[in-house]
């Protein structure tokens, strides 16, 4: 192989790993582009590890009305049952979107390591391992 031939190879294979960094930061732009354009709010994706919760997104609230679904993932809490947050459990410690599982009942009470708090659909929720959750006023999703 001549020295020219080796220079043309090298470039060659920079030039693909451009094109394909290209490519991904088209794809990353584009799915950006289309969320900020629907005016939704969003509620975390979910990854878990170690049995820990840690947030990555769906949408929680699309043109102001409140959108309610259930997701894979998604936990829901029957009013007046009490879960404990434990690693590798149906609920773990983490970070966790709180939405209303009915449309007509935007805010609803959570009763959280034994206070009573009032919440509303799309707020925020931090669990520690070992807390209670219990929903109080009416069943709620935990995305």
């Amino acid at each position: 192989m001549t020295a020219e031939q080796i220079v043309i190879l090298v470039l060659a294979v920079v030039t693909a790993a451009l094109c394909i960094g290209v490519i991904a930061l088209a794809f990353s732009r584009r799915s950006l582009i289309k969320r900020m354009s629907d005016n939704a709010t969003y509620a975390d994706r979910v990854r878990v590890r170690h049995g820990v919760r840690y947030s990555a997104d769906d949408a929680v609230v699309k043109g102001g009305d409140i959108n309610v679904s259930h997701a894979e993932g998604d936990v829901i809490l029957a009013r007046g049952e009490t879960y404990t947050a434990v690693r590798g459990g149906e609920i773990m410690p983490g970070t966790y979107t709180v939405l209303a599982s009915g449309e007509s009942a935007p805010t609803f009470k959570l009763r959280v390591g034994g206070l009573v708090r009032t919440y509303s659909h799309g707020d925020t929720l931090v669990l520690s391992e070992g807390e209670e959750i219990c929903a109080v006023s009416c069943a709620v999703i935990l995305r």
